[in-house]
């Protein structure tokens, strides 16, 4: 009897857990028509359908690692002179910064539905999301927006030492000025340095790239074919997907996305 009751008290627990879970994906629990403004964004950012990755992108800087563990910059860039510094540093690192990225799978009906939703609400909540004009159902279409524009922390900023040059003059390292990954490319460029590569060891390329919206609603889209020469380029086995595009610096953004997980009614959704 007392396992039965411990049993009967676990339950409801269980339930309440499993719930708990199904509440948090708005895509399996009620139609998009009656999604919340934050359950269409968590669809667009957080989803099997869409992923925020953060890319530590070099600024092209040499670091010195100091003796109290402060950062001094040593090299302006790789073909400069070191810097005179009055304390000489440990060791030496490049110098990376933080950009956050937003890649999306615009082509998917729940995307379309969220985007749709947010529209419905005010039609900034849409364009904020970088939306495409077109989806055409020949082409698999993955978005990317800069979320966060590659910079240094605000604790790294305070933590700048104060220096002294040659002439005893005292003065601190200027931040770390870095572009977003996809800054100055055009979109032939763009297309060049993206590909969609499969759990199947496929490795796809964009049919064409597009750039737009504009401010912080701006976005790149990439057409992939949804066929070649009559097959799928997603068969219905194919376990994972993964969006990868390579900079000018060499800094790699890579979303991968489990197909499985991207299916809505036992339908493939991609």
């Amino acid at each position: 009897m007392g396992t039965m009751r411990r049993q009967t008290q676990v339950l409801p627990v269980a339930l309440l857990v499993a719930t708990f879970l199904l509440a948090r994906e708005p895509w399996q629990e009620k139609p998009a028509a009656r999604w919340t403004r934050e359950e269409a964004e968590a669809v667009l950012t957080d989803s099997p359908w869409a992923r925020l990755v953060t890319l530590m992108q070099v600024t092209g800087r040499t670091l010195g690692r100091l003796a109290d563990g402060s950062k001094v910059v040593y090299r302006e860039r790789p073909t400069a002179a070191p810097r005179y510094l009055s304390e000489q540093p440990e060791s030496l690192e490049p110098e990376v910064v933080p950009g956050v990225y937003r890649v999306c799978w615009s082509s998917s009906q729940t995307v379309q539905q969220a985007l749709t939703r947010l529209g419905s609400l005010a039609r900034v909540f849409r364009e904020m999301h970088a939306s495409p004009a077109e989806i055409p159902p020949e082409s698999l279409v993955l978005t990317v927006q800069v979320v966060k524009p590659p910079t240094e922390s605000r604790m790294e900023a305070i933590m700048r030492p104060t220096l002294t040059d040659e002439e005893g003059r005292r003065y601190r390292d200027e931040p770390a000025r870095v572009r977003d990954i996809f800054a100055g490319l055009s979109e032939e460029e763009l297309q060049a340095r993206a590909s969609l590569k499969t759990a199947g060891k496929r490795r796809l390329a964009p049919e064409r790239v597009l750039r737009h919206g504009v401010g912080t609603g701006e976005g790149v889209s990439f057409f992939f074919p949804r066929t070649e020469n009559g097959t799928a380029t997603l068969p219905a086995k194919t376990k994972w997907a993964e969006f990868i595009f390579e900079s000018k610096l060499g800094d790699k953004l890579k979303a991968r996305f489990k197909l499985a997980e991207m299916r809505v009614g036992g339908e493939p959704d991609y």
